[in-house]
C-alpha cells in the first residue's frame, strides 16, 4: 500500500508565518519596553502624584505681578493639581467631579491619604517661595488610579495587537494569493495541455512576479521541445512509411520471384542486384530521415564549432565523386580565410547534395561553378550550373521532402530529400538557402550561414 504525505498549502504556511512573526514582534517589543523602562512603567499613583507636583513646582514663574500658567499642568495621567496663593486662595484647579480638597490644611512634601466623597485619594502639597509671594501646589490622585504608563501600554497592546494580527493575516493571505495565483494558472494550463494532448498550447501570464514568469517560460520551452520532438517523430513515421513502401514492395517481389521460379544463375544475380540497390536506397533514405529528425528535435545532436570553412569546402570538393561521369567540369572559387560556426558532417551534406543535384540536372559536357565568399560576417556558398533549370512554378516545391522533377522520377534517381536537407541544415545553422533558375539556362543555389 502506498501512502501519500499530505501537507498544507504554501499560501497557508506563508500567511501563518507572517502572522506569527507579527505576534512575536509585538511580544518582543512589549518585553523590551518593560525591561528598559521599569521605573516609568510601574503603575504607582503616589509616585506619579509626587512627580507631577514637583514638575509643576520647578516650572513656576512670577513676572510683573502675575503667575505664568502656560508651562503648568493642571491634569496629567490621572493626577489633578490645584494652585493656591500664599494666603490659601484658589487660583487655578483641575478636580474630579464633586471633590474639593480646599478645606484641608496644607502640609508640604508629605503624601497623605484622604477620603473625599466616596473615594480615597493620595494628597501631596508643595510650596514654592518666591520672596515677594508664594504658591501652594496641591496634587490629588485616586489610590486606585490606573492611568500610568504600564496601563496605557497594556491597553494599547491589547487593542492594537488583534488589529495587527488581522492586518497581518489578511495582508499575508492576499500577498500569498496574488503570488501563487499564477502558479494555479500554470498548473491549469499544464494539465489542460497534458489532458488534451495539445502541445501547441502555451502558458500565457498577463501579470505575475519575475519568478512565475520565468517558470512559465520554462514550461513553454519544455512544451515547445516536446512539440518539436513529437512532430519530428510523426513526420519521420509518415515519411518513412510513405517512401519505404516502394522499395520494400520491390524487394518482396524479387524475393517471391526468386522463390517461385527456377532462376538461372544470371537471373538470380539480377534479382540480388535489384534487392541490393533497393536496400541501399532504403538505407540512404532512412539515414537522411534520421538526420532531419535529429535536427528538428534537438540542436544538441549536432554541436556547432568555429572553424575554417574555406579549407573544409575545398576538401569536400576534392573528395566529391559524381554518381556518373557526364563530362561536366567543376570549377571552384573559394576565398581564403572564411570562418564560421558549423557542423562538419552537416555542412558536407550541403556541398555534397548541391553538387550531386547540379550533376544530375546538368547538361552533357556542361559546367558547374562553386564559390565561397564572406560578406558582412556571413559565409555565402554558391553552386551554379548551366543545366536544364527549374520551372518558376516548381522553384518553391523543390525544397519539399520527396518532391522530384518528372525526369528524376522517371529515371528513378535520388530520394527527393537532397534539397530539403540543404534547407533544413542551412536553417539549423541560423542561415537560409535560396535558388535562382531559368528553364533551359541553368540554376544558381545560394546557402548563407
Amino acid at each position: 500500500m502506498e501512502f501519500r504525505r499530505t501537507t498544507v498549502s504554501a499560501k497557508f504556511r506563508l500567511t501563518l508565518w507572517l502572522t506569527l512573526m507579527v505576534l512575536l514582534l509585538g511580544a518582543v517589543v512589549l518585553v523590551f519596553v518593560i525591561l528598559f523602562n521599569t521605573s516609568s512603567t510601574l503603575d504607582d499613583p503616589a509616585e506619579r502624584l509626587v512627580k507631577m507636583v514637583e514638575r509643576n513646582a520647578s516650572r513656576v514663574e512670577f513676572d510683573n505681578g502675575r503667575f505664568d500658567w502656560e508651562d503648568l499642568s493642571a491634569y496629567r495621567r490621572g493626577v489633578y493639581c490645584c494652585f493656591y496663593s500664599r494666603q490659601g486662595e484658589l487660583l487655578l484647579a483641575a478636580l474630579p467631579e464633586d471633590v474639593d480638597p480646599s478645606g484641608l490644611d496644607f502640609e508640604a512634601n508629605v503624601v497623605r491619604t484622604v477620603r473625599l466623597g466616596q473615594q480615597d485619594y493620595y494628597l501631596y502639597d508643595s510650596y514654592v517661595d518666591m520672596d515677594v509671594t508664594g504658591l501652594w501646589i496641591r496634587g490629588l490622585v485616586s489610590t486606585g488610579d490606573s492611568s500610568g504608563l504600564m496601563h496605557t501600554i497594556t491597553v494599547i497592546t491589547l487593542t492594537l495587537l488583534p488589529v495587527l494580527l488581522l492586518v497581518a493575516l489578511g495582508g499575508g493571505w492576499l500577498i500569498a494569493w496574488d503570488t501563487f495565483r499564477p502558479m494555479e494558472q500554470i498548473l491549469a494550463a499544464a494539465n489542460s495541455i497534458s489532458n488534451g494532448e495539445d502541445l501547441t498550447a502555451r502558458i500565457r501570464l498577463k501579470r505575475a512576479s519575475s519568478e512565475m514568469l520565468r517558470l512559465a517560460d520554462a514550461f513553454n520551452h519544455m512544451f515547445e521541445r516536446l512539440e518539436r520532438s513529437f512532430r519530428a517523430q510523426r513526420q519521420f513515421a509518415s515519411d518513412a512509411s510513405h517512401e519505404l513502401r516502394t522499395p520494400i514492395t520491390v524487394i518482396l517481389a524479387e524475393c517471391d520471384r526468386a522463390r517461385r521460379k527456377n532462376l538461372s544463375l544470371e537471373a538470380t544475380r539480377e534479382s540480388l542486384s535489384v534487392i541490393e540497390d533497393q536496400s541501399r536506397r532504403m538505407s540512404a533514405l532512412v539515414q537522411q530521415l534520421l538526420s532531419l529528425t535529429r535536427m528538428e528535435r534537438s540542436s544538441d545532436a549536432y554541436p556547432l564549432r568555429e572553424g575554417d570553412l574555406s579549407l573544409f569546402v575545398a576538401s569536400c570538393c576534392e573528395e566529391f565523386v559524381p554518381s556518373e561521369d557526364r563530362g561536366i567540369r567543376l570549377t571552384t572559387q573559394i576565398d581564403p580565410g572564411v570562418t564560421a560556426r558549423f557542423h562538419p558532417g552537416l555542412y558536407s551534406r550541403i556541398v555534397q547534395n548541391l553538387l550531386e543535384n547540379a550533376y544530375q540536372y546538368g547538361r552533357e559536357g556542361g559546367w558547374i561553378r562553386l564559390s565561397l565568399t564572406q560578406t558582412e560576417g556571413k559565409a555565402v556558398l554558391t553552386v551554379e550550373d548551366n543545366g536544364v533549370g527549374i520551372c518558376p512554378e516548381d522553384q518553391d516545391r523543390i525544397w519539399d521532402r520527396f518532391w522530384q522533377a518528372s525526369t528524376a522520377r522517371e529515371q528513378g534517381k535520388g530520394t527527393g530529400l537532397g534539397l530539403a536537407m540543404v534547407r533544413e541544415i542551412a536553417e539549423f545553422h541560423g542561415g537560409r538557402a535560396t535558388v535562382e533558375s531559368v528553364p533551359d539556362q541553368g540554376s544558381r543555389f545560394t546557402v548563407t550561414i
